[in-house]
């Protein structure tokens, strides 16, 4: 086994299980285990069942999907269930970035105006993140290995 083939099961196993265990958090706070918490940039609300219930299956799917491909590595189909892993990532990270759009146009309801101004624009994208937004800048690593064709040296 090469350092690159091992940095690589490290690096998809411990991505795994930190999209694993976000989803059961996700899950674990929308049926009332928590009221939501946020610690540093980390937010998990938990008030919209299609985001927080659904979001959190589709976020522990892709975590079993990443931690599944674990187990045969080396073939290209394993990879593909990595990279099958973080395309879920990517789709729940991607409505909640066009949720933080949609909310950051208009202006509030007590300013006079609809739109919101530039300032306020760009405030609605400051943090606490969703969990999906802040695991998706670590699915990078994954699409480095599919555009160089490593994977059949993983």
């Amino acid at each position: 086994m090469n350092r690159n083939s091992s940095m690589f099961t490290l690096y998809t196993g411990l991505l795994g299980l930190v999209t694993l265990a976000f989803g059961l958090a996700d899950i674990l706070v929308w049926a009332g285990a928590s009221p939501g918490f946020s610690i540093g940039i980390l937010e998990i609300a938990g008030g919209d069942f299609f985001r927080w219930a659904w979001g959190g299956a589709i976020l522990v799917f892709g975590g079993l999907f990443m931690l599944g491909s674990l187990r045969g590595r080396g073939t290209m189909e394993q990879f593909g269930k990595t990279v099958l892993g973080a395309i879920m990532i990517w789709i729940i990270a991607g409505t909640d970035i066009f949720a933080r759009l949609c909310e950051s146009i208009p202006a509030g309801e007590e300013a006079p105006e609809f739109f919101n101004s530039v300032a306020g624009f760009v405030g609605g994208f400051a943090p606490p993140y969703s969990p999906a937004i802040l695991l998706l800048p670590f699915t990078l690593g994954i699409v480095y290995f599919l555009f160089n064709g490593r994977f059949d040296e993983v």
